[in-house]
Protein backbone atom coordinates (compact mmCIF):
# COMPACT_ATOMS: atom_id res chain seq x y z
CA UNK A 1 0.00 0.00 0.00
CA UNK A 2 2.91 2.35 0.74
CA UNK A 3 4.04 2.14 -2.89
CA UNK A 4 0.81 3.80 -4.11
CA UNK A 5 1.41 7.52 -4.82
CA UNK A 6 -0.26 9.91 -2.38
CA UNK A 7 -1.92 11.69 -5.32
CA UNK A 8 -3.89 8.52 -6.08
CA UNK A 9 -5.17 8.35 -2.52
CA UNK A 10 -6.09 12.02 -2.64
CA UNK A 11 -8.08 11.48 -5.82
CA UNK A 12 -9.95 8.58 -4.20
CA UNK A 13 -10.59 10.52 -0.99
CA UNK A 14 -12.14 13.39 -2.97
CA UNK A 15 -14.96 11.04 -3.92
CA UNK A 16 -15.87 10.79 -0.22
CA UNK A 17 -16.14 14.54 0.33
CA UNK A 18 -19.86 14.17 1.17
CA UNK A 19 -19.41 11.00 3.23
CA UNK A 20 -18.27 12.33 6.61
CA UNK A 21 -18.66 9.02 8.45
CA UNK A 22 -16.18 7.34 6.07
CA UNK A 23 -13.75 10.24 6.39
CA UNK A 24 -13.92 10.09 10.20
CA UNK A 25 -13.13 6.37 10.01
CA UNK A 26 -10.11 7.08 7.83
CA UNK A 27 -8.68 9.39 10.51
CA UNK A 28 -7.64 6.32 12.53
CA UNK A 29 -5.87 4.34 9.77
CA UNK A 30 -2.47 6.02 9.50
CA UNK A 31 -0.82 9.41 9.33
CA UNK A 32 -1.27 9.83 5.56
CA UNK A 33 -4.94 8.87 5.58
CA UNK A 34 -5.52 11.08 8.60
CA UNK A 35 -3.96 14.10 6.88
CA UNK A 36 -6.00 13.64 3.73
CA UNK A 37 -9.24 13.18 5.69
CA UNK A 38 -8.56 16.28 7.77
CA UNK A 39 -7.89 18.38 4.68
CA UNK A 40 -11.28 17.42 3.22
CA UNK A 41 -13.26 17.74 6.47
CA UNK A 42 -11.84 21.21 7.11
CA UNK A 43 -12.18 22.48 3.54
CA UNK A 44 -15.83 23.38 4.20
CA UNK A 45 -16.44 22.91 7.95
CA UNK A 46 -19.95 24.41 8.02
CA UNK A 47 -21.10 21.81 5.53
CA UNK A 48 -20.74 19.36 8.40
CA UNK A 49 -21.68 21.58 11.36
CA UNK A 50 -24.68 23.31 9.73
CA UNK A 51 -24.83 25.80 12.65
CA UNK A 52 -22.57 28.29 14.49
CA UNK A 53 -19.80 26.61 16.48
CA UNK A 54 -17.75 28.12 19.32
CA UNK A 55 -15.36 25.14 19.38
CA UNK A 56 -14.55 25.68 15.71
CA UNK A 57 -13.47 29.25 16.48
CA UNK A 58 -11.35 27.99 19.39
CA UNK A 59 -9.51 25.66 17.01
CA UNK A 60 -8.88 28.39 14.45
CA UNK A 61 -7.77 30.91 17.08
CA UNK A 62 -5.22 28.40 18.33
CA UNK A 63 -3.66 28.55 14.86
CA UNK A 64 -2.78 32.25 15.33
CA UNK A 65 0.83 33.20 16.00
CA UNK A 66 1.95 35.37 18.91
CA UNK A 67 1.63 38.68 17.03
CA UNK A 68 -1.83 37.80 15.70
CA UNK A 69 -3.04 36.86 19.18
CA UNK A 70 -1.67 40.10 20.55
CA UNK A 71 -4.00 42.08 18.26
CA UNK A 72 -7.00 40.34 19.81
CA UNK A 73 -5.72 40.71 23.36
CA UNK A 74 -5.21 44.47 22.89
CA UNK A 75 -8.82 44.67 21.71
CA UNK A 76 -9.97 43.26 25.04
CA UNK A 77 -10.55 39.69 23.84
CA UNK A 78 -9.68 37.05 26.43
CA UNK A 79 -7.70 34.16 24.91
CA UNK A 80 -7.01 32.26 28.13
CA UNK A 81 -9.34 29.48 26.99
CA UNK A 82 -6.88 28.56 24.23
CA UNK A 83 -4.39 25.76 24.72
CA UNK A 84 -0.78 26.86 24.82
CA UNK A 85 0.37 24.15 22.43
CA UNK A 86 -0.15 24.47 18.70
CA UNK A 87 -2.85 22.31 17.11
CA UNK A 88 -1.93 19.04 15.39
CA UNK A 89 -2.70 20.46 11.94
CA UNK A 90 -2.71 23.91 10.38
CA UNK A 91 -6.46 23.72 9.99
CA UNK A 92 -6.76 27.20 8.51
CA UNK A 93 -4.79 26.28 5.40
CA UNK A 94 -7.37 23.67 4.36
CA UNK A 95 -10.30 26.09 3.96
CA UNK A 96 -11.70 26.25 0.43
CA UNK A 97 -15.08 27.91 0.93
CA UNK A 98 -15.29 31.08 3.02
CA UNK A 99 -18.66 32.54 4.00
CA UNK A 100 -18.24 35.62 6.20
CA UNK A 101 -21.54 35.31 8.09
CA UNK A 102 -20.78 31.73 9.16
CA UNK A 103 -17.61 32.83 10.92
CA UNK A 104 -19.21 36.00 12.32
CA UNK A 105 -22.03 33.99 13.91
CA UNK A 106 -19.62 31.38 15.26
CA UNK A 107 -17.39 34.14 16.66
CA UNK A 108 -20.47 35.49 18.43
CA UNK A 109 -21.13 32.07 19.98
CA UNK A 110 -17.48 31.80 21.00
CA UNK A 111 -17.58 35.21 22.68
CA UNK A 112 -20.72 34.24 24.60
CA UNK A 113 -19.09 31.01 25.76
CA UNK A 114 -16.09 32.90 27.17
CA UNK A 115 -18.12 35.56 29.00
CA UNK A 116 -20.87 33.47 30.60
CA UNK A 117 -19.70 34.48 34.08
CA UNK A 118 -20.39 38.19 33.50
CA UNK A 119 -23.15 38.30 30.89
CA UNK A 120 -26.57 36.80 30.88
CA UNK A 121 -26.62 34.03 28.26
CA UNK A 122 -29.92 35.26 26.81
CA UNK A 123 -28.92 38.94 26.80
CA UNK A 124 -28.46 40.54 23.39
CA UNK A 125 -24.89 41.21 22.36
CA UNK A 126 -24.05 44.82 23.32
CA UNK A 127 -22.13 47.28 21.15
CA UNK A 128 -18.79 46.49 22.78
CA UNK A 129 -19.20 42.77 22.18
CA UNK A 130 -20.37 43.44 18.63
CA UNK A 131 -17.10 45.26 17.97
CA UNK A 132 -15.15 42.30 19.33
CA UNK A 133 -17.04 39.91 17.05
CA UNK A 134 -16.08 41.97 13.99
CA UNK A 135 -12.45 42.02 15.14
CA UNK A 136 -12.33 38.26 15.71
CA UNK A 137 -13.91 37.59 12.32
CA UNK A 138 -11.49 40.01 10.64
CA UNK A 139 -8.45 38.35 12.17
CA UNK A 140 -9.70 34.90 11.21
CA UNK A 141 -10.22 36.04 7.61
CA UNK A 142 -6.69 37.46 7.61
CA UNK A 143 -5.49 34.08 8.87
CA UNK A 144 -7.24 32.34 5.98
CA UNK A 145 -5.79 34.76 3.44
CA UNK A 146 -2.33 34.16 4.89
CA UNK A 147 -2.53 30.37 5.14
CA UNK A 148 -4.85 29.19 2.37
CA UNK A 149 -3.48 28.52 -1.07
CA UNK A 150 -6.78 27.92 -2.86
CA UNK A 151 -10.07 29.47 -1.80
CA UNK A 152 -12.63 28.74 -4.53
CA UNK A 153 -15.73 30.30 -2.93
CA UNK A 154 -16.01 33.67 -1.16
CA UNK A 155 -19.32 34.95 0.22
CA UNK A 156 -19.42 38.45 1.75
CA UNK A 157 -23.19 38.71 2.06
CA UNK A 158 -24.00 41.10 4.91
CA UNK A 159 -27.69 41.72 4.20
CA UNK A 160 -28.64 40.32 7.60
CA UNK A 161 -26.99 43.09 9.68
CA UNK A 162 -25.82 46.68 9.55
CA UNK A 163 -22.07 47.16 9.30
CA UNK A 164 -20.73 50.00 11.52
CA UNK A 165 -18.70 52.60 9.60
CA UNK A 166 -15.49 52.06 11.53
CA UNK A 167 -15.57 48.34 10.79
CA UNK A 168 -15.93 48.49 7.00
CA UNK A 169 -12.32 47.33 6.70
CA UNK A 170 -13.37 44.08 8.43
CA UNK A 171 -15.08 42.84 5.26
CA UNK A 172 -12.46 43.96 2.72
CA UNK A 173 -11.17 40.39 2.52
CA UNK A 174 -9.79 40.66 -1.05
CA UNK A 175 -7.62 43.55 0.21
CA UNK A 176 -6.06 41.60 3.09
CA UNK A 177 -2.34 40.62 2.90
CA UNK A 178 -1.65 37.65 0.61
CA UNK A 179 -5.22 37.67 -0.76
CA UNK A 180 -3.77 37.88 -4.27
CA UNK A 181 -2.45 34.34 -3.74
CA UNK A 182 -5.23 32.75 -1.70
CA UNK A 183 -7.96 34.13 -3.99
CA UNK A 184 -6.15 33.75 -7.30
CA UNK A 185 -8.19 30.61 -8.08
CA UNK A 186 -11.51 31.98 -6.83
CA UNK A 187 -14.45 30.63 -8.84
CA UNK A 188 -17.56 31.93 -7.05
CA UNK A 189 -17.93 35.38 -5.49
CA UNK A 190 -20.98 36.78 -3.67
CA UNK A 191 -20.83 40.39 -2.50
CA UNK A 192 -24.02 41.77 -0.97
CA UNK A 193 -24.93 44.36 1.66
CA UNK A 194 -24.80 48.05 2.44
CA UNK A 195 -21.10 48.88 2.27
CA UNK A 196 -18.66 50.37 -0.23
CA UNK A 197 -17.46 47.64 -2.60
CA UNK A 198 -15.14 49.76 -4.73
CA UNK A 199 -11.90 48.51 -3.14
CA UNK A 200 -13.10 44.92 -3.29
CA UNK A 201 -13.82 45.11 -7.03
CA UNK A 202 -10.54 46.90 -7.70
CA UNK A 203 -8.49 44.30 -5.85
CA UNK A 204 -10.19 41.26 -7.39
CA UNK A 205 -9.99 42.63 -10.93
CA UNK A 206 -6.19 42.69 -10.62
CA UNK A 207 -5.52 39.09 -9.62
CA UNK A 208 -8.77 37.11 -9.90
CA UNK A 209 -9.35 35.92 -13.48
CA UNK A 210 -11.21 32.62 -13.12
CA UNK A 211 -14.62 33.56 -11.71
CA UNK A 212 -17.45 31.43 -13.04
CA UNK A 213 -20.17 32.92 -10.82
CA UNK A 214 -20.59 36.56 -9.75
CA UNK A 215 -23.49 37.67 -7.52
CA UNK A 216 -23.66 41.39 -6.63
CA UNK A 217 -26.17 43.28 -4.51
CA UNK A 218 -25.53 47.02 -4.40
CA UNK A 219 -28.04 48.26 -1.84
CA UNK A 220 -27.55 51.72 -3.34
CA UNK A 221 -24.07 52.17 -1.87
CA UNK A 222 -22.39 53.81 -4.83
CA UNK A 223 -23.68 57.39 -4.59
CA UNK A 224 -20.19 58.82 -4.08
CA UNK A 225 -17.95 56.09 -5.45
CA UNK A 226 -17.02 54.76 -8.88
CA UNK A 227 -17.90 51.20 -7.85
CA UNK A 228 -19.95 50.54 -11.04
CA UNK A 229 -16.88 51.15 -13.20
CA UNK A 230 -14.83 48.86 -10.98
CA UNK A 231 -17.50 46.17 -11.22
CA UNK A 232 -17.44 46.51 -15.00
CA UNK A 233 -13.65 46.09 -14.90
CA UNK A 234 -13.98 42.99 -12.71
CA UNK A 235 -16.39 41.46 -15.24
CA UNK A 236 -14.10 42.25 -18.16
CA UNK A 237 -11.07 40.77 -16.43
CA UNK A 238 -12.61 37.30 -16.23
CA UNK A 239 -11.79 34.49 -18.64
CA UNK A 240 -14.79 32.20 -18.20
CA UNK A 241 -17.65 33.95 -16.39
CA UNK A 242 -20.76 31.76 -16.61
CA UNK A 243 -23.29 33.18 -14.13
CA UNK A 244 -23.96 36.86 -13.38
CA UNK A 245 -26.59 38.18 -10.98
CA UNK A 246 -27.18 41.74 -9.81
CA UNK A 247 -29.87 42.83 -7.32
CA UNK A 248 -31.40 45.93 -5.71
CA UNK A 249 -29.88 48.59 -7.91
CA UNK A 250 -31.06 51.55 -9.95
CA UNK A 251 -28.12 53.47 -11.41
CA UNK A 252 -25.17 53.01 -13.74
CA UNK A 253 -26.47 49.78 -15.29
CA UNK A 254 -25.59 51.44 -18.60
CA UNK A 255 -21.95 51.10 -17.50
CA UNK A 256 -22.20 47.55 -16.17
CA UNK A 257 -24.29 45.71 -18.78
CA UNK A 258 -21.89 46.46 -21.69
CA UNK A 259 -19.15 44.63 -19.79
CA UNK A 260 -21.13 41.39 -20.09
CA UNK A 261 -20.40 41.29 -23.81
CA UNK A 262 -16.77 40.54 -22.97
CA UNK A 263 -17.99 37.16 -21.63
CA UNK A 264 -20.03 36.26 -24.71
CA UNK A 265 -18.26 32.91 -25.19
CA UNK A 266 -18.99 31.52 -21.72
CA UNK A 267 -21.92 33.44 -20.17
CA UNK A 268 -24.82 31.06 -19.43
CA UNK A 269 -27.00 32.77 -16.83
CA UNK A 270 -27.92 36.44 -16.41
CA UNK A 271 -30.26 37.58 -13.64
CA UNK A 272 -31.54 41.08 -12.86
CA UNK A 273 -33.52 41.17 -9.61
CA UNK A 274 -35.16 44.25 -8.10
CA UNK A 275 -33.57 46.53 -10.69
CA UNK A 276 -34.96 49.93 -11.68
CA UNK A 277 -33.37 50.47 -15.10
CA UNK A 278 -32.38 54.03 -15.87
CA UNK A 279 -32.59 55.81 -19.22
CA UNK A 280 -29.92 54.84 -21.71
CA UNK A 281 -29.79 51.16 -20.79
CA UNK A 282 -29.70 48.69 -23.67
CA UNK A 283 -29.58 44.91 -23.64
CA UNK A 284 -27.73 44.79 -26.96
CA UNK A 285 -24.55 43.47 -25.23
CA UNK A 286 -26.45 40.25 -24.42
CA UNK A 287 -27.25 39.44 -28.06
CA UNK A 288 -23.77 37.96 -28.86
CA UNK A 289 -23.97 35.63 -25.82
CA UNK A 290 -24.97 32.57 -27.80
CA UNK A 291 -24.42 30.14 -24.92
CA UNK A 292 -27.02 31.86 -22.75
CA UNK A 293 -29.26 29.29 -21.03
CA UNK A 294 -31.08 31.46 -18.46
CA UNK A 295 -32.31 35.05 -18.70
CA UNK A 296 -34.20 36.48 -15.72
CA UNK A 297 -35.86 39.82 -14.94
CA UNK A 298 -37.32 39.46 -11.43
CA UNK A 299 -39.45 42.30 -9.97
CA UNK A 300 -37.73 44.81 -12.26
CA UNK A 301 -39.01 48.21 -13.29
CA UNK A 302 -38.62 50.41 -16.39
CA UNK A 303 -37.80 47.55 -18.74
CA UNK A 304 -38.65 49.65 -21.76
CA UNK A 305 -39.08 48.99 -25.46
CA UNK A 306 -35.96 51.00 -26.33
CA UNK A 307 -33.77 48.87 -24.05
CA UNK A 308 -35.16 45.53 -25.19
CA UNK A 309 -35.48 46.26 -28.92
CA UNK A 310 -32.17 44.48 -29.74
CA UNK A 311 -33.63 41.29 -28.24
CA UNK A 312 -36.35 41.17 -30.92
CA UNK A 313 -33.97 39.43 -33.30
CA UNK A 314 -31.85 37.64 -30.68
CA UNK A 315 -31.42 33.91 -31.05
CA UNK A 316 -29.88 31.97 -28.17
CA UNK A 317 -29.49 28.34 -29.33
CA UNK A 318 -29.28 27.05 -25.73
CA UNK A 319 -31.86 29.24 -23.98
CA UNK A 320 -33.92 27.05 -21.64
CA UNK A 321 -35.24 29.42 -18.98
CA UNK A 322 -36.89 32.81 -19.38
CA UNK A 323 -38.25 34.72 -16.38
CA UNK A 324 -39.90 38.09 -16.94
CA UNK A 325 -41.55 39.78 -13.94
CA UNK A 326 -41.96 43.51 -14.36
CA UNK A 327 -43.44 46.17 -12.08
CA UNK A 328 -45.96 48.84 -13.17
CA UNK A 329 -45.22 48.93 -16.89
CA UNK A 330 -46.54 46.45 -19.45
CA UNK A 331 -44.13 43.94 -21.03
CA UNK A 332 -42.02 45.28 -23.90
CA UNK A 333 -42.89 44.42 -27.47
CA UNK A 334 -39.65 42.46 -27.84
CA UNK A 335 -40.76 39.79 -25.36
CA UNK A 336 -43.05 38.00 -27.81
CA UNK A 337 -40.36 38.01 -30.51
CA UNK A 338 -37.76 36.75 -28.04
CA UNK A 339 -40.02 33.83 -27.16
CA UNK A 340 -40.74 33.10 -30.82
CA UNK A 341 -37.07 33.10 -31.79
CA UNK A 342 -36.14 30.70 -29.01
CA UNK A 343 -39.29 28.59 -28.77
CA UNK A 344 -37.60 25.32 -29.76
CA UNK A 345 -35.26 25.27 -26.75
CA UNK A 346 -37.31 27.02 -24.06
CA UNK A 347 -38.27 24.64 -21.25
CA UNK A 348 -39.18 27.07 -18.47
CA UNK A 349 -41.11 30.35 -18.75
CA UNK A 350 -42.34 32.52 -15.88
CA UNK A 351 -44.25 35.72 -16.59
CA UNK A 352 -45.33 38.22 -13.96
CA UNK A 353 -47.72 40.53 -15.77
CA UNK A 354 -48.93 43.75 -14.07
CA UNK A 355 -52.39 43.58 -12.38
CA UNK A 356 -53.85 46.23 -14.72
CA UNK A 357 -52.29 44.67 -17.79
CA UNK A 358 -54.69 44.58 -20.76
CA UNK A 359 -54.02 41.41 -22.76
CA UNK A 360 -55.94 42.84 -25.72
CA UNK A 361 -53.12 45.31 -26.37
CA UNK A 362 -50.21 42.88 -26.25
CA UNK A 363 -48.59 40.93 -29.10
CA UNK A 364 -50.38 37.77 -27.90
CA UNK A 365 -47.58 36.50 -25.69
CA UNK A 366 -49.57 33.61 -24.17
CA UNK A 367 -50.85 32.53 -27.57
CA UNK A 368 -47.29 32.57 -28.89
CA UNK A 369 -46.18 30.28 -26.08
CA UNK A 370 -49.07 27.88 -26.60
CA UNK A 371 -48.48 27.71 -30.34
CA UNK A 372 -44.70 27.50 -30.44
CA UNK A 373 -43.19 26.31 -27.12
CA UNK A 374 -43.85 22.58 -27.40
CA UNK A 375 -40.96 21.60 -25.12
CA UNK A 376 -42.11 23.49 -22.03
CA UNK A 377 -41.52 21.69 -18.74
CA UNK A 378 -42.29 24.55 -16.31
CA UNK A 379 -44.71 27.42 -16.82
CA UNK A 380 -45.97 30.20 -14.53
CA UNK A 381 -48.27 33.03 -15.67
CA UNK A 382 -51.71 34.60 -15.55
CA UNK A 383 -54.03 32.62 -17.79
CA UNK A 384 -57.59 32.90 -18.95
CA UNK A 385 -59.61 29.69 -18.85
CA UNK A 386 -59.44 29.07 -22.60
CA UNK A 387 -55.68 29.71 -22.52
CA UNK A 388 -55.25 27.21 -19.68
CA UNK A 389 -57.06 24.51 -21.66
CA UNK A 390 -55.09 25.21 -24.83
CA UNK A 391 -51.79 25.18 -22.91
CA UNK A 392 -52.49 21.77 -21.34
CA UNK A 393 -53.34 20.28 -24.74
CA UNK A 394 -50.42 21.84 -26.62
CA UNK A 395 -47.62 21.54 -24.04
CA UNK A 396 -47.92 17.88 -23.14
CA UNK A 397 -44.50 17.63 -21.49
CA UNK A 398 -45.31 19.95 -18.61
CA UNK A 399 -44.03 18.89 -15.21
CA UNK A 400 -44.87 22.07 -13.28
CA UNK A 401 -47.72 24.51 -13.92
CA UNK A 402 -48.55 27.60 -11.87
CA UNK A 403 -51.68 29.25 -13.28
CA UNK A 404 -52.82 32.63 -11.99
CA UNK A 405 -56.18 34.37 -12.30
CA UNK A 406 -57.23 37.97 -11.64
CA UNK A 407 -60.91 37.74 -10.77
CA UNK A 408 -63.12 35.39 -8.66
CA UNK A 409 -64.57 32.61 -10.80
CA UNK A 410 -67.03 29.74 -10.41
CA UNK A 411 -65.41 26.81 -12.23
CA UNK A 412 -67.82 23.86 -11.90
CA UNK A 413 -68.46 23.82 -15.64
CA UNK A 414 -64.90 23.40 -16.78
CA UNK A 415 -62.79 22.02 -13.86
CA UNK A 416 -63.55 18.37 -14.77
CA UNK A 417 -62.59 19.11 -18.39
CA UNK A 418 -59.23 20.41 -17.16
CA UNK A 419 -58.70 17.14 -15.30
CA UNK A 420 -59.24 15.22 -18.56
CA UNK A 421 -56.45 17.03 -20.42
CA UNK A 422 -53.75 17.27 -17.74
CA UNK A 423 -50.64 15.62 -19.24
CA UNK A 424 -49.37 12.51 -17.49
CA UNK A 425 -45.97 14.21 -17.01
CA UNK A 426 -47.36 16.88 -14.64
CA UNK A 427 -46.08 16.63 -11.06
CA UNK A 428 -46.81 20.12 -9.68
CA UNK A 429 -50.06 22.03 -10.19
CA UNK A 430 -50.74 25.31 -8.38
CA UNK A 431 -53.82 27.43 -9.15
CA UNK A 432 -53.35 30.97 -7.76
CA UNK A 433 -56.90 32.16 -8.35
CA UNK A 434 -60.06 32.73 -6.32
CA UNK A 435 -61.89 29.73 -7.72
CA UNK A 436 -64.95 28.16 -6.16
CA UNK A 437 -66.26 24.66 -6.94
CA UNK A 438 -68.30 21.94 -5.28
CA UNK A 439 -66.73 18.87 -3.67
CA UNK A 440 -68.29 16.71 -6.40
CA UNK A 441 -66.69 18.86 -9.07
CA UNK A 442 -63.32 18.46 -7.36
CA UNK A 443 -63.79 14.69 -7.19
CA UNK A 444 -64.54 14.57 -10.92
CA UNK A 445 -61.42 16.63 -11.61
CA UNK A 446 -59.23 14.33 -9.51
CA UNK A 447 -60.79 11.17 -10.95
CA UNK A 448 -60.05 12.30 -14.49
CA UNK A 449 -56.52 13.40 -13.66
CA UNK A 450 -54.12 10.63 -14.70
CA UNK A 451 -51.00 12.52 -13.62
CA UNK A 452 -49.42 11.37 -10.33
CA UNK A 453 -49.34 14.85 -8.81
CA UNK A 454 -46.81 15.35 -6.02
CA UNK A 455 -47.73 18.95 -5.19
CA UNK A 456 -51.26 20.32 -5.61
CA UNK A 457 -52.37 23.79 -4.59
CA UNK A 458 -55.45 25.99 -4.49
CA UNK A 459 -53.94 28.58 -2.10
CA UNK A 460 -56.49 31.34 -2.82
CA UNK A 461 -59.66 29.23 -2.68
CA UNK A 462 -61.22 30.26 0.64
CA UNK A 463 -64.42 28.20 0.09
CA UNK A 464 -62.71 24.79 0.45
CA UNK A 465 -64.42 22.74 3.19
CA UNK A 466 -64.17 19.32 4.87
CA UNK A 467 -65.73 17.51 1.91
CA UNK A 468 -63.15 18.98 -0.44
CA UNK A 469 -60.41 17.92 1.95
CA UNK A 470 -61.79 14.37 2.04
CA UNK A 471 -61.52 14.21 -1.77
CA UNK A 472 -57.91 15.40 -1.64
CA UNK A 473 -57.16 12.66 0.90
CA UNK A 474 -58.87 10.02 -1.21
CA UNK A 475 -56.76 11.06 -4.23
CA UNK A 476 -53.60 10.87 -2.11
CA UNK A 477 -54.46 7.34 -0.93
CA UNK A 478 -55.30 6.08 -4.41
CA UNK A 479 -52.39 7.66 -6.28
CA UNK A 480 -49.81 7.38 -3.52
CA UNK A 481 -47.94 10.35 -4.99
CA UNK A 482 -49.37 13.49 -3.34
CA UNK A 483 -46.86 14.82 -0.79
CA UNK A 484 -47.92 18.46 -0.41
CA UNK A 485 -51.29 20.21 -0.52
CA UNK A 486 -51.58 24.00 -0.42
CA UNK A 487 -54.94 25.29 0.80
CA UNK A 488 -53.64 28.31 2.72
CA UNK A 489 -56.84 30.36 2.52
CA UNK A 490 -59.37 27.58 3.13
CA UNK A 491 -61.68 28.98 5.81
CA UNK A 492 -64.34 26.29 6.07
CA UNK A 493 -62.50 23.24 7.33
CA UNK A 494 -62.50 21.81 10.84
CA UNK A 495 -59.48 20.81 12.89
CA UNK A 496 -60.65 17.20 12.96
CA UNK A 497 -60.83 17.02 9.15
CA UNK A 498 -57.43 18.63 8.88
CA UNK A 499 -55.81 16.18 11.33
CA UNK A 500 -57.44 13.25 9.52
CA UNK A 501 -56.12 14.43 6.14
CA UNK A 502 -52.60 14.70 7.54
CA UNK A 503 -52.51 10.91 7.85
CA UNK A 504 -52.75 10.70 4.04
CA UNK A 505 -50.87 13.85 2.96
CA UNK A 506 -47.38 14.51 4.29
CA UNK A 507 -47.58 18.33 4.26
CA UNK A 508 -50.71 20.50 4.23
CA UNK A 509 -50.22 24.27 4.06
CA UNK A 510 -53.10 26.00 5.79
CA UNK A 511 -53.11 29.42 7.46
CA UNK A 512 -56.80 30.38 7.66
CA UNK A 513 -57.68 28.73 10.95
CA UNK A 514 -60.52 26.28 11.58
CA UNK A 515 -64.19 27.13 11.27
CA UNK A 516 -65.11 25.19 14.43
CA UNK A 517 -62.65 27.23 16.54
CA UNK A 518 -63.49 30.75 15.37
CA UNK A 519 -65.16 31.67 18.66
CA UNK A 520 -62.47 30.17 20.89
Amino acid sequence: MSSIPVEIFRHVFDHFSDDTSTLYSCLQVNKIWCGMSVSILWSEPFKILKEPSASLITTYLSCLNVNEREILIKSGIDLKVLFERKPTFEYAEYLRKLKYVDFYESASEWLKSTTNNTNNENEEVNNKDSSKIFIITRELCKLFMNKCSKITYLNINLESFQLPDKFEDCVLIPCFPNAENSLSQLQEFICCGNYDKKKIFMALSKYCKNLTRLNIDYYLDDTITSAPMNLAQLIKSQRTLQKFKIETYYRSLSKIIPALESQYKTLREVTFRGIDFEEGVTFAPLVPCKNLETLEFMTCDNVKNEATRPLESAHFPRLKKLVFHVEHNRPPLALSSLITNNSDTLQEISLGLPPIYDSQDDPKIIETIIERCKNLIKFDSHLQIHQLKSLLISCNRLEKLVARGREPLRVDEFLPDIGKIIPCSLRILIIHAIWSFTPNTLKEFLDYCIAPLEILGFPDCYAINDDHLFNFSEYAREKGSLKRLNIKSASRITRNAFETAKSDIETIEHNAGYCDEEDD
